[in-house]
């Protein structure tokens, strides 16, 4: 029994690339919105520090799009040998689909759920760690060990004033030291954390 193109299957198809193609003049399309939701429940915090939401994922889900087109070509490849309309229709669809997951994994628009603060304080180096470091930057500089611990890099990784850091190494006690400087310290927490969420944010 030979298949009929069916009228309706190409008038689906006809609406369905025109509901993508959306996003080329200038309104969102699916995979913008698709992006724009996953912010808005996972990313709150970087949701809400962007400043032309309508524009940012306009532009993003335009260029999922892109790639999603590209990859589909490339995936499907040359019509099959006696393939028929319904057959390619759905191999088409399976290839699209795989191309759509790559193109949203790759576009950097889904990204894993925003950390909280809390949670980067588990995960990340604090007080011990740079205390730590104090009393082994003291033995490197005593001549007590041959470490080649650096105050800028310490500086940049910590966020601390290098004279702080200074300060920290030649007291008697680091740990006294950390304590009596609390401010100091909070601000370097609070300046570490924004760097965390800037560089969690995708490029755009």
């Amino acid at each position: 029994m030979s298949r009929v193109k069916p009228m309706w299957l190409a008038v689906l198809a006809g609406t369905m690339a025109v509901l993508l193609r959306i996003g080329e003049s200038g309104r969102m399309n699916e995979y913008g919105r698709q992006a724009m939701e996953h912010w808005r429940l996972h990313r709150p915090t970087a949701y809400r520090e962007l400043t032309d939401l309508e524009a940012f994922f306009t532009r993003a889900g335009e260029e999922i799009l892109t790639q999603v087109d590209a990859m589909t070509t490339q995936l499907a490849g040359p019509d099959l040998p006696g393939e028929d309309y319904l057959d390619k229709v759905a191999r088409l669809n399976r290839v699209r689909t795989e191309a759509e997951e790559i193109a949203r994994a790759e576009s950097g628009m889904f990204p894993e759920p925003e950390p909280t603060f809390e949670e980067w304080l588990q995960t990340s180096p604090q007080e011990d760690a740079l205390i730590d470091w104090a009393w082994r930057m003291q033995a490197q500089q005593e001549g007590l060990t041959e470490t080649s611990l650096d105050f800028d890099q310490a500086t940049t990784d910590w966020m601390l004033p290098r004279t702080y850091l200074e300060e920290m190494t030649t007291a008697s006690s680091p740990w006294q030291f950390w304590k009596k400087h609390r401010q100091v310290w909070e601000a370097s927490v609070q300046a570490r954390w924004e760097r965390h969420r800037s560089a969690e944010m995708p490029d755009r």
